[in-house]
């Protein structure tokens, strides 16, 4: 009964409930750490920088496509956020063998830019100047299929390297050398091997830029093809233009004749024209003398026929004028004291008021003085007959 003690009992069993209740509890928090491990209920203030794009993800499906930038929260099961990078994945490559058309080995070497799509990214402008951009839908369905060339660098440059020898050797193989080689070929190549790359990173929802040859080069036997061809189309230019020169001079000397001719049948035209109005004129003139003659001949024959009338006329008029002086001969002659009576008539008639008479003896000579103040004179102004 000494050995008994009812106080240690009970605190050892307080001992063993406080350790059981801290293990439940540690229990628990374990699991709840490895469910949340493990299940990734949450993220809190997740944040993406200004040239990264968010993918939220809950239970392995994309549930939005959000950025760049900007900080995020979600909470459910199996969330997360993955992100990718939006800058320009510099590509560089090069293939020492892509065979042009005609079977020549040249080398290729081109670069430019890929990138991937964020929701301001031009996808294609269409013909009418309508832009297309990349959807949401787009980016998370090329995301699931290519994430590993969304989120690798490296990956990403291997799928353009691939893509870009392919492009190469589309676009190489459609012309021959000197299409290639030379300078003006190689805007021609560049621009296919651009749309080349355009379709085949469209594919995988991406986008290029900045697409350059930076270099094509044929082998040495090939470019002294290329040389000697160059050198036989300049001399076939040069007769080209030659002969282009003599056809020009020919046609000028030709349009020059043809000219000359032309003024010379002009100039024979013109005479004949004139003499031809010449011969009309003197015809009119013939015609206008002839009738002259004809009206000068029948004016002729009216005058001589009025001369004719008017002799006529005046024989009559002087038979008639002989007849009365036979008439008034006769009566004179039967009549003289009339005969005198008209014979003084015709000397009182004769004399005017204003003459003058001056009666000299037979056989003196009379004597005509004129004058003012002559002497001698005599009045007569006054004197009677």
């Amino acid at each position: 009964m000494e050995n008994y003690q009812p106080e240690n009992n009970y605190s050892n069993k307080s001992l063993k409930k406080s350790s059981r209740t801290g293990i439940l509890i540690v229990i628990i928090i374990l699991i709840l750490a490895a469910a949340f491990i493990i299940f990734k209920p949450v993220y809190l203030m997740k944040g993406l920088e200004q040239q990264e794009m968010g993918v939220k993800i809950r239970a392995g499906e994309i549930v939005d496509i959000v950025g760049p930038g900007g900080i995020y929260n979600d909470f459910g099961l199996y969330v997360k956020l993955e992100n990718y990078n939006i800058e320009g994945v510099t590509f560089d490559v090069a293939d020492d063998e892509v065979f042009t058309k005609d079977m020549q080995p040249v080398y290729v070497e081109i670069r430019g830019q890929v990138f991937r799509p964020s929701l301001t990214s031009i996808k294609s402008v269409k013909s009418d100047g309508t832009i297309s951009y990349f959807t949401k839908d787009e980016i998370a369905r090329h995301y699931v299929n290519y994430r590993q060339s969304y989120v690798d660098n490296n990956v990403l440059k291997d799928q353009m390297d691939g893509f870009s020898r392919q492009a190469m050797k589309v676009c190489v193989g459609q012309n021959d050398l000197r299409g290639n080689a030379v300078a003006e070929g190689r805007d021609t190549l560049r621009n296919c091997i651009e749309n080349e790359l355009e379709k085949l990173t469209n594919e995988i929802g991406m986008y290029v830029n900045n697409v350059v040859v930076t270099d094509v080069q044929a082998s040495e036997q090939a470019m002294q093809v290329i040389n000697e061809t160059n050198q036989y189309l300049l001399d076939a230019e040069k007769a080209k233009a030659q002969a282009q020169k003599l056809e020009e001079e020919g046609k000028a000397n030709a349009v020059q004749k043809e000219a000359e001719i032309r003024v010379q049948q002009a100039a024979q035209q013109e005479t004949a024209r004139q003499k031809v109005t010449l011969a009309e004129l003197e015809e009119k003139e013939l015609i206008a003398r002839r009738e002259v003659l004809k009206a000068e001949k029948e004016n002729a024959i009216l005058e001589q026929e009025l001369n004719a009338e008017k002799a006529k006329a005046a024989e009559l008029e002087a038979q008639a004028d002989l007849a009365k002086e036979r008439l008034m001969a006769q009566i004179y002659e039967e009549n003289p004291g009339y005969y005198q009576l008209k014979v003084s008539e015709m000397n009182a008639s004769a004399i005017k008021g204003t003459d003058k008479f001056i009666i000299v003896p037979e056989g003196a000579m009379p004597q005509l003085v004129l004058g003012k103040d002559v002497i001698p004179t005599a009045n007569v102004l006054n004197s009677e007959p």
